[in-house]
């Protein structure tokens, strides 16, 4: 049992009066301060989730733990013993993972960037055999590539084949989320009914009947942004600020239009457009904030906001009963969101990782 004395709390949001807290792998107690001192410097937060990252060297995933991250969502790892071995690492964040993602036989993930071939999916009638494949590989999530047929040269999975997958997996209980990087990609996207959209598009800003359709059938958005500069920055050359600038926009339109955004990154290591693990889930939240959200909406992003988008209702939050993912820091994010890149300590199920 682990008891913290003298602490504020900062939940969605908020800073309370100074508190007495007791966990294990989860928070038994949470009493005010039995000596409460009128100021104390020390601040209690709910780990931080990344919605979006792609495994791979274990020590990334040891940088994310000292950042404070104590989730991390895999969209796009193979092999599955990969995942698995990551996940049975008591030292690393909690990890859920997709696996390998489903994309069209012949697409760029398979044919450039190593997906197995079972990733491919060739009609509607072949997205049971995708799905009881991840299925049985232990997934939490589907991830489907939904490219733009329009703005690639390589094969991209049609709606039906879309739908079949998004609704197949609503089935088996999963929620989907869908890889989609222009604007008539994420038309594609809500015209299948995927429940969370991942990256924000750089080629045009998002048509207002777009928008309306995400608010209407609770689309949720991980945008990335972090990735999307760095795609920018790769392909774009001097045209790299404004692409990055309609992205930033995008966001901005989702964000005045009461669609429900949350933080991720994109986390990777390939030598294309590399994202660190860790730091970068820092620099998406302050873009969020540049994007229009307040500091507290921006770190509910990356906590209670990105559990209840995930259904996870066990982390997120400081409450009694929610798993013990914690982060301690010295001063006040909500005032200086710095002070989260350097924790002071992390818990991740009530095990300690950083000191």
């Amino acid at each position: 049992m682990t008891a913290l004395h003298n602490i504020r709390l900062v939940d969605s949001g908020w800073a309370d009066e100074p508190v007495d807290i007791e966990f294990s792998d989860t928070i038994t107690s949470i009493r005010p301060a039995a000596e409460p001192e009128t100021e104390p410097s020390r601040l209690l937060l709910p780990g931080l989730i990344d919605t979006h990252v792609h495994l791979g060297d274990r020590e990334r995933l040891v940088t994310a733990r000292r950042s404070g991250l104590t989730t991390v969502v895999d969209l796009g790892t193979h092999p599955d013993s990969r995942v698995h071995e990551l996940r049975a690492d008591a030292e690393l964040p909690s990890i859920l993972s997709a696996g390998s993602a489903a994309s069209a036989p012949g697409s760029t993930q398979i044919e450039m960037m190593g997906n197995p071939e079972e990733s491919g999916v060739s009609d509607p009638a072949d997205a049971a055999r995708f799905l009881d494949w991840r299925v049985a590989n232990g997934v939490d999530v589907i991830k489907i590539i939904a490219e733009d047929p329009d703005a690639t040269e390589v094969p991209a999975l049609d709606i039906p084949t879309l739908t079949a997958l998004v609704d197949g997996a609503h089935s088996r209980g999963l929620l989907s989320v869908a890889h989609v990087v222009t604007a008539a990609a994420f038309d594609r996207g809500l015209d299948a009914g995927v429940d969370i959209l991942t990256h924000a598009p750089i080629d045009r800003p998002l048509e207002d009947r777009t928008l309306a359709r995400m608010e209407e059938q609770g689309t949720i958005v991980s945008p990335t942004l972090v990735m999307m500069r760095a795609i920018a920055d790769a392909r774009l050359g001097e045209h790299a600020d404004a692409a990055f600038e309609v992205a930033l926009n995008n966001v901005r339109a989702m964000i005045e239009s009461g669609i429900t955004v949350i933080a991720g990154t994109d986390a990777n290591e390939t030598p294309f457009a590399p994202v660190a693990h860790g730091p970068s889930l820092h620099d998406e939240i302050a873009y969020l904030v540049e994007a229009g959200m307040t500091t507290a909406e921006a770190l509910c992003a990356a906590t209670s906001s990105a559990a209840e988008a995930l259904e996870l209702g066990d982390r997120g939050r400081i409450v009694e009963g929610a798993r013990a993912d914690l982060i301690l820091v010295h001063g006040d994010p909500l005032t200086d969101l710095s002070v989260l890149r350097s924790p002071a300590e992390v818990w991740s199920g009530g095990r300690r990782l950083v000191t």
